[in-house]
């Protein structure tokens, strides 16, 4: 009993590790709908065509039976994602995208360079310090924000995908 309590108390800062400094719940929270979602195009090419590619990188190939789900990379002048597409045709779903520039207005109500809104949630995003790591979840999906003064520096959204 007390090497399996000791292990756990081992584990838990391993647990934390990455994450952001606070996290709370956000009802609706969601990268692909509602109001926090990704405002992205509906097909890959499109996707592809969002702004000049500066990089595109084949991350793994899995096998799922009838088809292959292939993760890509994608890198626009301050914005990174990680897409998987399908070779039966499914859309294209995102497993992540990193914003780092005020040109991208594609991550809801959140946008690099300017304050969090005054509400996320029930979270009032006044009493959060002015620099730190804070993380918004829904029931399948986060988003993590990197405050320096106040301003929003990186949204990270971190999405489940099928």
């Amino acid at each position: 009993m007390r090497s399996a309590l000791l292990v756990l108390a081992l584990l838990a800062p391993l647990a934390a590790w990455g994450r952001g400094e606070i996290s709370h719940f956000v009802d609706k929270l969601s990268c692909d709908g509602g109001p926090y979602a990704l405002k992205l195009p509906k097909t890959y090419a499109e996707l592809r065509r969002l702004a000049p590619l500066k990089g595109e990188r084949v991350l793994r190939k899995e096998e799922m039976g009838a088809y292959t789900a292939v993760y890509r990379n994608l890198i626009f002048n301050g914005l990174r994602l990680e897409v998987v597409t399908y070779s039966d045709d499914s859309p294209y779903q995102v497993a992540s995208a990193e914003i780092r520039s005020s040109q991208w207005r594609i991550a809801g109500p959140f946008r690099a360079g300017q304050v969090l809104p005054p509400r996320v949630g029930d979270v009032a995003t006044s009493t959060l310090r002015a620099t730190t790591t804070v993380e918004f979840s829904g029931d399948e999906d986060t988003v993590r924000v990197r405050l320096v003064g106040r301003k929003v520096s990186v949204l990270t959204y971190l999405c489940l995908t099928d």
